[in-house]
């Protein structure tokens, strides 16, 4: 009868140190929370595909907007210029990983990308 108690108080010992960890950065993302920029998601959508095909013509300019003031500041609103001539609009999530995800206002069409460098919290 001592056994398997002692085996489930060393388990619950076991997971509790390992669990800390995970507890200690939600900690420090609450207190220094990562918050993208306005520049930061310019400088992404420069790589977004152009709305032509064949969606290879670079971007030029990029003015974004954000709409959420949370972290990651979704849903953000950007227009891109392409050298072609031609103007996307989107709205664009930007994922925890610093991925996205881009809608073209006006159309299904969507665009995905990597990687938007997020800010570290020290």
């Amino acid at each position: 009868m001592v056994v398997p108690l002692a085996a489930a108080a060393l388990a619950g010992a076991v997971a509790a140190v390992a669990g800390r960890g995970a507890d200690d950065a939600f900690l420090l993302r609450q207190k220094n929370p990562t918050r993208v920029t306005t520049a930061a998601v310019e400088k992404l959508m420069l790589t977004a595909p152009a709305p032509d095909v064949p969606h290879n013509s670079p971007a030029t300019r990029a003015r974004c907007s954000t709409e959420g003031r949370r972290e990651l500041r979704n849903p953000w609103r950007c227009t891109v210029n392409f050298r072609s001539g031609s103007v996307a609009r989107f709205v664009v999530t930007i994922r925890n990983d610093g991925s996205y995800r881009a809608r073209y206002l006006g159309d299904t069409a969507t665009a995905t990308g990597c990687c938007l460098e997020l800010p570290a919290a020290e």
